[in-house]
């Protein structure tokens, strides 16, 4: 659902700027998560955690998706699902910097190997790009950056999910993202000419909202909830594997060679940095 989401929004992009297929996608996922929030049974709140789950856990979601989106606009498709699958590595380093959790020397080792891949994939000579892709350098950059806020929200969400539970805060803070940048993107949406859309184009936008922005979230955290994260956090890593065929076979896209062991290496260090400790390094000194 994600590593197809990834391709449908790079091609639904040519067609609608970032700020109305944002407000489209997200008004609808706003929708469907307040909902779910309705009939699901929860634990009582009080206004000021709903608030701040609103306020700080929207907010962030908020402008991780705009940097998401404007990065996809600007860069390959490869390139832009590849960095955005390097979230873990960075959420690794986050709490082992707050001290939420024990980092070992391997997964640092692993943290160091996928910094080391991003810049080979960044700073290296590319393969063919695309003419959708206006402004690679910079929008692989900011795509780096949503890649940073997206594990500062797994960072705050997971203190917030074994206080408040799981649906409830992915429920809030994404209806609470939704709200925000349909207001953001009215004026967007008023001045686009709908009708370059096609029927494959509202197929796709339904894909990216209610598959890839619902549904695919929806099942990441229950699979979280039932296993772990670092077991289910495996699979994330096939994301950028079926975008990067997807975006060869359907946009034309070439790596160069430099670029390709990159992707080798940043995937195995994204891996390598997940490793969980085993009892020795878990037993308190």
């Amino acid at each position: 659902m994600w590593g197809a989401g990834n391709l449908l929004t790079k091609w639904v992009l040519d067609v609608l700027e970032p700020a109305s297929l944002l407000a489209v996608r997200m008004g609808t996922v706003s929708i469907l998560f307040a909902v779910l929030l309705l009939i699901v049974p929860r634990r009582r709140m009080a206004l000021r955690e709903w608030l701040m789950l609103a306020v700080f856990g929207g907010g962030l979601v908020t402008v991780q998706l705009l940097s998401f989106t404007y990065a996809m606009k600007m860069t390959t498709a490869s390139e832009g699902s590849l960095l955005i699958s390097t979230a873990p590595a960075w959420t690794a380093a986050m709490v082992a910097l707050l001290g939420m959790e024990q980092v070992t020397r391997l997964n640092w080792l692993g943290i160091a190997v996928a910094s080391g891949g991003v810049a080979m994939i960044v700073l290296g000579p590319a393969g063919t790009i695309p003419a959708n892709a206006p402004a690679r350098l910079s929008g692989d950059m900011i795509m780096l950056a949503s890649a940073w806020l997206y594990a500062g929200y797994m960072v705050l969400s997971k203190r917030w999910m074994q206080r408040f539970g799981e649906l409830p805060v992915i429920c809030c803070t994404f209806a609470a993202s939704g709200l925000l940048l349909a207001v953001l993107g009215a004026r967007q949406l008023v001045a686009t000419d709908w009708s370059k859309l096609t029927a494959g184009h509202w197929v796709a936008i339904a894909h990216i909202a209610f598959l890839a922005g619902f549904v695919g979230v929806i099942l990441w955290y229950r699979t979280i909830g039932r296993t772990s994260a670092t077991r289910t956090a495996v699979y994330q890593y096939l994301v950028p594997v079926v975008s990067v065929v997807g975006a060869t076979a359907f946009f034309g896209e070439q790596i160069a060679a430099l670029q390709l062991v990159g992707i080798g290496v940043t995937l195995i260090g994204v891996y390598v940095a997940r490793v969980p400790p085993g009892p020795e390094a878990r037993r308190p000194a």
